[in-house]
């Protein structure tokens, strides 16, 4: 009996000496990278801390810790297992690593066996708008025990790999980021040369690309108050261009006026001739003369007034009319021609007259 209990506690104690108890000690820094966008990009990375790092076997959590003030993190990875390492942040996209500790030798993997590894750092950032981070789903890393040796290190197919998936999404970023800083650009070229409508759209180009930056929303407050300042400004300019048309038309309005007036009075202010005629001797036959019988103001108007002496109405509203047809003033010189055409019925000539005023209405229509 005591010999198979001896024999029992000889192979639990081989077991226990074949066991590997060691765990490989993981170390690396974190970073957080932030873009400030305007018309060109800024790039700022700084060491955080908080970001969590998290060690899984399967799909089950089995260990965790945080970056510290400097942004550096260590963990201990078990032998003898495959795992999967990942580094988040809020708001930023998750990184993920492969580590496994097979494959370690007996021999190697003693008591005293204490590998480490330490891996460059992870830089995390918000995703942006537009581009496609599938391919952070995959390992950008792989570490690997190392034949040969006592050593972990990387897989350079599994890294390389990494390495291309992330070249190719800081790729599509900055192609977006450009995008977006050259519509803001091009909005502040246009702010500055006052075109404030050409402005907004390109702010408002800018902001559909990137809806949650802070830029293209400032600015567009801006255009608008340049948009509010140009209408204002038009609207004076409009006002007082119609003040200034309305105070000329009311000058020359007043001139013709004075000169009507000035002509008016010109032709009825009485003569020495008209005097004349009131006082002309009659003729053999009792009558005026003939050369100057139903002339007003010594023979100067080309109408006939017959046995009126004195101030001719007719003659009067016949010049007037006259000088309005001149002016192409069709109707008021119509109507003119129509008063005199009263002063003295059936006159061939004021019909005739009120006749052309007719055709010039029509055509000048």
């Amino acid at each position: 009996m005591l010999s198979r209990i001896s024999t029992i506690f000889l192979m639990l104690l081989a077991i226990h000496g074949s066991a590997q108890n060691w765990s490989l000690k993981l170390t690396s820094n974190v970073e957080l990278r932030n873009w400030i966008l305007t018309s060109k990009a800024e790039k700022r990375e700084r060491t955080i801390d908080g970001a969590k790092i998290t060690l899984f076997k399967g799909d089950s959590p089995i260990a965790s810790t945080v970056t510290d003030a400097n942004g550096d993190f260590v963990i201990d990875i078990p032998a003898g297992g495959d795992f999967i390492l990942t580094v988040s942040y809020e708001g930023c996209n998750t990184k993920r690593f492969y580590v496994s500790t097979n494959g370690v030798p007996e021999q190697v993997g003693k008591d005293n066996y204490k590998p480490t590894i330490m891996i460059g750092g992870f830089i995390l950032s918000k995703p942006i708008s537009g581009v496609d981070y599938l391919g952070l789903n995959e390992p950008l890393v792989k570490v690997e025990y190392k034949s040969g040796g006592q050593n972990f290190d990387k897989d350079d197919a599994v890294t390389n790999k990494g390495l291309n998936i992330v070249s190719t999404i800081s790729q599509a970023e900055t192609a977006v980021i450009d995008k977006f800083c050259l519509n803001n650009k091009l909005g502040d070229d246009a702010l500055n040369k006052k075109k404030c409508e050409l402005a907004k759209e390109y702010y408002n180009k800018a902001m559909k690309i990137l809806p949650d930056e802070k830029y293209p929303q400032e600015r567009i407050k801006l255009a608008e108050g340049c948009i509010d300042a140009n209408k204002a400004k038009k609207e004076k300019e409009v006002a007082e261009k119609a003040v200034a048309e309305k105070a000329s038309l009311e000058k020359a309005e007043k001139a013709r006026i004075d000169k009507e007036n000035a002509s008016i009075k010109r032709d009825t202010k009485p003569s020495n001739t008209g005097t004349a005629i009131a006082n002309s001797t009659p003729s053999n036959n009792g009558s005026v003369d003939k050369v100057t019988q139903g002339k007003i103001g010594g023979g100067k108007s080309k109408y006939k007034m017959p046995g009126k002496i004195g101030v001719d109405l007719y003659k009067e509203l016949m010049d007037k009319g006259d000088d309005l047809y001149k002016a192409k003033r069709y109707t008021e010189a119509k109507k003119t021609y129509e008063d005199a055409l009263k002063s003295k019925s059936n006159d061939p000539i004021a019909v005739k007259k009120i006749s052309e005023c007719e055709k010039q209405i029509v055509n000048t229509n």
